[in-house]
């Protein structure tokens, strides 16, 4: 099951979090993915394949001399703990 979480940025800006979780013979794995829309945008983008995105906006790390850019450039494990805690909201037993 998924559920989507936006927060608004101070600049206008919105992040989407979609969360997951996916339960099978009494194992359970959690996953989320981020998107980005601009306050001046219509669309949503994925900070990572974007690369019009990356090349206008990105202030990239160097980690062992390779470009990375991480979620929490974007959205803090507090906002992704919310999120996870709706969906969980969502389908939990009664």
């Amino acid at each position: 099951m998924t559920h989507e979480k936006i927060f608004k940025r101070k600049n206008g800006d919105l992040v989407k979090v979609s969360v997951w979780l996916y339960v099978h013979l009494n194992k359970s794995n959690w996953g989320y993915s981020i998107f980005i829309k601009e306050k001046d945008s219509a669309k949503w983008i994925d900070p990572f394949s974007d690369t019009e995105y990356i090349a206008r906006v990105i202030k990239p790390r160097f980690l062992n001399g390779l470009v990375h850019d991480t979620f929490d450039n974007y959205i803090s494990k507090k906002e992704i703990l919310q999120a996870k805690l709706e969906l969980w909201e969502i389908i939990k037993p009664i």
